[in-house]
């Protein structure tokens, strides 16, 4: 999740079993938030596609994808 401050939070892996709490907790530890990514989610900025590679703290890497004919 996009905290709003500049940086990336990760929901850890331990608390996936009870995701909608954990993500409640995120959201309201960071009230500015921005969106949540995923790793290998496809997104489109300015008429191109990524795909996710990674996440760290503060960089989110892309992959380019071919244009779907």
């Amino acid at each position: 999740m996009d905290d709003g401050g500049g940086h990336f939070r990760q929901l850890e892996q331990d608390k996936v079993e009870d995701m909608a709490r954990a993500v409640k907790d995120l959201e309201t530890k960071h009230p500015n938030h921005g969106s949540w990514f995923t790793v290998g989610e496809i997104i489109e900025i300015k008429g191109s596609r990524f795909r996710i590679k990674n996440i760290k703290p503060t960089e989110l890497r892309l992959k380019l994808l071919r244009k779907e004919v």
